[in-house]
């Protein structure tokens, strides 16, 4: 059902009948709205690159290939 035929539907109620439908509209807005943002969205937890790529080869300086192939042309 498209949000247009919901609406001529609506609009098709009685006033009180109309009424309800909107409070309870409202209502269920209200409590989405009251809900803390931190429940909704889990925050993503990036990998730490760094940390890794000094597990994988310790404390070596890699050389910066791109840099290297740039210079070269």
């Amino acid at each position: 059902m498209s949000a247009i035929e919901v609406l001529e539907q609506v609009k098709a109620l009685p006033a009180r009948e109309r009424r309800k439908f909107f409070e309870c509209v409202h209502e269920l807005e209200t409590t989405i709205d009251s809900q803390p943002v931190g429940q909704r969205k889990r925050p993503v937890r990036w990998p730490d690159a760094a940390a890794r790529r000094r597990r994988i080869f310790g404390d070596k300086v890699l050389p910066n290939l791109v840099l290297l192939e740039q210079e070269r042309y």
